[in-house]
């Protein structure tokens, strides 16, 4: 009771508070041409080695493996190809998925078992970014090939 007021609300009193907007990777500079190398690098790398076929693939595996720092490679996903990091490799999955299913000799495998294969770690996962990249469930997406 003895101590003094700490907050005041006073209506009449206008306060603006001016705030500065922050963007992303402010501090960091990369040149357009080498974020356009790094994308041609991270694209070819994938197409060839297919590292998105290891469900524990990270960040700073891949950019262990292309020898650029994490901060560079989540950029140019980012801001290059306008994905976070698992869209981006769910991307390759989810293509290799796909491809599979269309290839007659892979009848024998379970739709699960293709998943699985293509890097995808659990079903509910795979199920999630198959229909969200496809707009078709795995099944439906089979269905419609065997037509």
């Amino acid at each position: 009771m003895k101590q003094q007021q700490i907050f005041v609300h006073d209506d009449d009193q206008k306060i603006e508070y001016i705030t500065e907007n922050k963007t992303k990777y402010a501090g960091v500079s990369i040149k357009e041409t080498d974020a356009d190398r790094y994308e041609q690098e991270l694209k070819e790398y994938m197409a060839n080695e297919k590292p998105y076929l290891d469900s524990s693939l990270t960040l700073s595996d891949l950019s262990t493996k292309l020898n650029l720092p994490a901060y560079q490679l989540s950029r140019v996903i980012n801001e290059k190809l306008r994905l976070n990091f698992f869209d981006f490799v769910n991307q390759y999955r989810v293509e290799e998925v796909k491809s599979k299913i269309a290839d007659p000799s892979n009848d024998n495998l379970s739709l699960l078992g293709i998943a699985f294969d293509s890097g995808f770690n659990t079903k509910s996962a795979f199920n999630r970014v198959f229909k969200k990249m496809t707009e078709q469930t795995p099944s439906e997406y089979k269905k419609q090939l065997k037509r």
